[in-house]
């Protein structure tokens, strides 16, 4: 893994679209380019990135979105990741329902989880790249510290539970995840320098997280960090 520094989360996110817009071009001009989105705080700053600087810059048309994760609620509620995309990316941009494939949080978790795991090896053989969140407890996905058993869970996707709220949630496992898939990594925020400061010593029984452990196996892992 590969860890960049910059003095604050603007910065950070601009030189992950950079890579990111990079990455598409080598998939090929007009490539349909699979990518799987994140939520949370860091991916609104993210949407607001792209819709500001970014909207004549990244080829749309190429991109089909696809979720790292997803809160089993309705796609109107407010915790919605696909909410919060929709609102603050795709009807600005103007994407086309055709290449937005979203969990369905409204749904039967157990059935989702299933429906969208095939929906995933329908649509490509694996995505062209996920962007990662990272939480301060670093969890990532909706793989907490009492869940790691997803992190080897040879399905696609599975239910998770949020450890404080009770929350069910669809995540991507850990084993979709290090499917050697190109993975961005922004990790903005003071709240988070003490974790940053343990991931970069490498996962270990001292350091048994999430986060650590995904980027410790990752074939190709960049974090972008503001401090």
């Amino acid at each position: 893994m590969e860890f960049k520094n910059y003095p604050d989360s603007i910065e950070a996110l601009r030189s992950m679209t950079d890579d990111l817009i990079t990455a598409i071009i080598r998939n090929g001009d007009g490539t349909a380019f699979h990518l799987a989105l994140s939520g949370g705080g860091t991916a609104k700053q993210m949407f607001a990135l792209w819709t500001s600087e970014y909207k004549d810059k990244i080829p749309w048309q190429q991109l089909y979105f696809y979720w790292v994760d997803e809160r089993c609620v309705a796609p109107t509620d407010d915790e919605s990741n696909y909410g919060h995309a929709r609102k603050l990316l795709f009807d600005v941009i103007s994407i086309p329902d055709t290449h937005v494939f979203r969990i369905k949080g409204e749904d039967n978790p157990e059935d989702e989880a299933q429906r969208y795991a095939q929906i995933v090896s329908k649509e490509m053989t694996r995505f062209d790249a996920i962007i990662l969140g990272v939480g301060a407890d670093a969890h990532t996905a909706s793989i907490f510290p009492n869940t790691m058993q997803l992190l080897t869970d040879e399905r696609l996707y599975a239910v998770s539970r949020h450890p404080v709220s009770g929350q069910q949630r669809v995540t991507m496992t850990g084993t979709c995840i290090l499917s050697d898939i190109p993975l961005f990594v922004p990790i903005i925020g003071k709240d988070k320098a003490e974790m940053i400061s343990k991931l970069k010593k490498g996962y270990s029984t001292s350091n048994p997280t999430p986060a650590a452990y995904i980027l410790n196996n990752a074939s190709r892992a960049t974090v972008y960090t503001s401090l």
